[in-house]
Protein backbone atom coordinates (compact mmCIF):
# COMPACT_ATOMS: atom_id res chain seq x y z
CA UNK A 1 0.00 0.00 0.00
CA UNK A 2 1.28 3.58 -1.19
CA UNK A 3 2.05 5.57 1.98
CA UNK A 4 -0.21 8.88 1.28
CA UNK A 5 0.56 12.68 3.13
CA UNK A 6 -1.98 12.42 5.47
CA UNK A 7 -0.68 8.32 6.55
CA UNK A 8 2.70 9.61 6.76
CA UNK A 9 1.96 12.80 9.05
CA UNK A 10 -0.60 10.35 11.44
CA UNK A 11 2.30 7.86 12.10
CA UNK A 12 4.86 10.38 12.70
CA UNK A 13 2.66 12.55 14.92
CA UNK A 14 2.25 9.17 16.76
CA UNK A 15 6.34 8.17 16.54
CA UNK A 16 6.97 11.97 17.81
CA UNK A 17 4.30 11.69 20.35
CA UNK A 18 5.61 8.36 22.00
CA UNK A 19 9.27 9.66 21.79
CA UNK A 20 8.24 12.67 23.89
CA UNK A 21 6.73 10.27 26.88
CA UNK A 22 9.48 8.37 26.76
CA UNK A 23 11.77 11.43 27.05
CA UNK A 24 9.54 12.52 29.97
CA UNK A 25 9.88 9.08 31.77
CA UNK A 26 13.68 9.54 31.16
CA UNK A 27 14.14 12.62 32.27
CA UNK A 28 11.97 12.63 35.58
CA UNK A 29 13.66 9.41 36.32
CA UNK A 30 17.31 11.14 35.81
CA UNK A 31 16.39 14.21 37.59
CA UNK A 32 15.24 11.68 40.49
CA UNK A 33 18.77 9.86 40.03
CA UNK A 34 20.69 13.11 39.74
CA UNK A 35 19.13 15.04 42.84
CA UNK A 36 18.21 12.37 44.65
CA UNK A 37 18.21 13.61 47.85
CA UNK A 38 15.56 16.75 47.17
CA UNK A 39 12.70 14.11 45.58
CA UNK A 40 13.65 11.77 48.17
CA UNK A 41 12.72 14.03 50.71
CA UNK A 42 9.45 14.21 48.92
CA UNK A 43 9.23 10.39 49.86
CA UNK A 44 10.12 10.05 52.54
CA UNK A 45 7.64 12.51 53.97
CA UNK A 46 4.73 11.64 52.06
CA UNK A 47 5.18 8.05 53.51
CA UNK A 48 5.44 8.84 57.34
CA UNK A 49 2.96 11.29 56.99
CA UNK A 50 5.13 13.88 59.24
CA UNK A 51 4.39 16.85 57.25
CA UNK A 52 0.64 16.77 57.49
CA UNK A 53 -1.10 20.41 57.24
CA UNK A 54 -2.08 22.08 60.12
CA UNK A 55 -5.46 20.98 59.75
CA UNK A 56 -5.24 17.86 59.45
CA UNK A 57 -6.48 15.74 62.62
CA UNK A 58 -6.51 12.26 60.89
CA UNK A 59 -5.52 10.28 63.39
CA UNK A 60 -6.51 7.09 62.34
CA UNK A 61 -4.92 7.50 58.86
CA UNK A 62 -1.56 8.62 60.19
CA UNK A 63 -1.60 5.01 61.56
CA UNK A 64 -0.79 3.76 57.43
CA UNK A 65 2.67 5.49 57.81
CA UNK A 66 6.32 4.09 57.07
CA UNK A 67 8.80 4.92 59.07
CA UNK A 68 11.12 2.18 58.47
CA UNK A 69 13.45 4.34 56.33
CA UNK A 70 14.75 1.23 54.38
CA UNK A 71 11.14 0.25 52.96
CA UNK A 72 10.84 4.26 52.41
CA UNK A 73 14.33 3.96 49.77
CA UNK A 74 12.39 0.47 48.54
CA UNK A 75 9.38 2.32 47.15
CA UNK A 76 11.57 5.49 46.04
CA UNK A 77 14.06 2.80 44.35
CA UNK A 78 10.62 1.22 42.76
CA UNK A 79 9.26 4.86 41.69
CA UNK A 80 12.42 5.71 39.71
CA UNK A 81 12.49 1.71 38.62
CA UNK A 82 9.14 2.41 37.08
CA UNK A 83 9.80 5.91 35.46
CA UNK A 84 12.95 4.70 33.39
CA UNK A 85 11.27 1.97 32.00
CA UNK A 86 8.34 4.08 31.24
CA UNK A 87 10.81 6.21 29.47
CA UNK A 88 12.55 3.45 27.72
CA UNK A 89 9.67 1.59 26.59
CA UNK A 90 7.99 4.64 25.52
CA UNK A 91 11.32 6.02 23.45
CA UNK A 92 11.57 2.21 22.05
CA UNK A 93 8.18 2.39 20.80
CA UNK A 94 8.31 5.45 19.57
CA UNK A 95 11.59 4.76 17.75
CA UNK A 96 9.73 1.89 16.28
CA UNK A 97 6.97 3.77 15.17
CA UNK A 98 9.86 6.25 13.65
CA UNK A 99 11.25 3.06 11.45
CA UNK A 100 7.35 2.24 10.55
CA UNK A 101 7.43 5.50 8.15
CA UNK A 102 9.07 3.20 5.48
CA UNK A 103 6.49 1.88 2.94
CA UNK A 104 8.97 -1.25 3.46
CA UNK A 105 8.66 -1.63 7.06
CA UNK A 106 5.48 -3.44 8.43
CA UNK A 107 6.72 -5.52 11.01
CA UNK A 108 7.40 -2.24 13.13
CA UNK A 109 4.20 -0.56 13.56
CA UNK A 110 2.82 -3.39 15.27
CA UNK A 111 5.66 -3.48 17.36
CA UNK A 112 6.27 -0.26 17.90
CA UNK A 113 2.67 0.43 19.25
CA UNK A 114 2.74 -2.76 21.46
CA UNK A 115 6.18 -0.96 23.09
CA UNK A 116 4.62 1.91 23.42
CA UNK A 117 1.17 0.64 24.77
CA UNK A 118 3.12 -1.21 27.41
CA UNK A 119 5.17 1.97 28.70
CA UNK A 120 2.16 4.39 28.71
CA UNK A 121 0.31 1.44 30.73
CA UNK A 122 3.18 1.28 33.34
CA UNK A 123 3.35 5.40 33.17
CA UNK A 124 -0.44 5.20 34.16
CA UNK A 125 0.63 2.23 36.91
CA UNK A 126 3.46 4.73 38.27
CA UNK A 127 1.82 8.41 38.28
CA UNK A 128 -1.77 7.15 38.88
CA UNK A 129 -1.76 4.22 41.06
CA UNK A 130 1.44 4.79 42.61
CA UNK A 131 1.40 8.46 43.39
CA UNK A 132 -2.83 9.68 43.29
CA UNK A 133 -4.06 6.20 44.88
CA UNK A 134 -1.57 5.43 46.95
CA UNK A 135 0.49 8.00 47.89
CA UNK A 136 -3.09 10.62 47.23
CA UNK A 137 -5.45 8.51 49.11
CA UNK A 138 -3.56 5.93 51.77
CA UNK A 139 -0.76 8.30 52.54
CA UNK A 140 -3.18 11.29 52.75
CA UNK A 141 -0.92 13.26 50.18
CA UNK A 142 -3.73 15.76 49.58
CA UNK A 143 -3.18 16.65 52.94
CA UNK A 144 0.65 16.53 53.31
CA UNK A 145 2.78 19.61 52.83
CA UNK A 146 4.42 17.68 49.67
CA UNK A 147 1.54 17.15 47.81
CA UNK A 148 2.00 15.57 44.12
CA UNK A 149 -1.35 14.96 43.07
CA UNK A 150 -2.05 17.57 40.29
CA UNK A 151 1.17 16.64 38.95
CA UNK A 152 0.03 12.80 39.10
CA UNK A 153 -2.85 13.31 36.78
CA UNK A 154 -1.46 15.30 34.70
CA UNK A 155 1.15 13.09 33.83
CA UNK A 156 -1.68 10.08 34.14
CA UNK A 157 -3.87 11.96 31.60
CA UNK A 158 -1.24 12.23 29.14
CA UNK A 159 0.09 8.94 28.98
CA UNK A 160 -3.95 7.89 28.78
CA UNK A 161 -4.57 9.99 26.02
CA UNK A 162 -1.86 9.21 23.90
CA UNK A 163 -2.17 5.79 24.83
CA UNK A 164 -5.53 6.23 23.34
CA UNK A 165 -4.49 8.31 20.36
CA UNK A 166 -1.59 5.52 19.19
CA UNK A 167 -3.71 3.16 19.43
CA UNK A 168 -5.92 3.93 17.09
CA UNK A 169 -5.88 2.65 13.36
CA UNK A 170 -4.80 5.19 10.73
CA UNK A 171 -6.38 6.24 8.07
CA UNK A 172 -5.17 6.62 4.80
CA UNK A 173 -7.77 9.30 3.24
CA UNK A 174 -6.49 12.05 2.41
Amino acid sequence: MKTTPHLFAQRLSKALLALSIGLFGLMVASGNLLDYDSNWQFVRHVLSMDNMQPWFHGDALRGRAIHSEAIQRLAYAAIIAGELAVGLLCAAGGAMLLLALRPTAGIWLPRGKACFTLGATLAILVWHTGFAVIGGEYFAMWANQFNGQFSAYAFTGIALLALIYVNQPESSAD
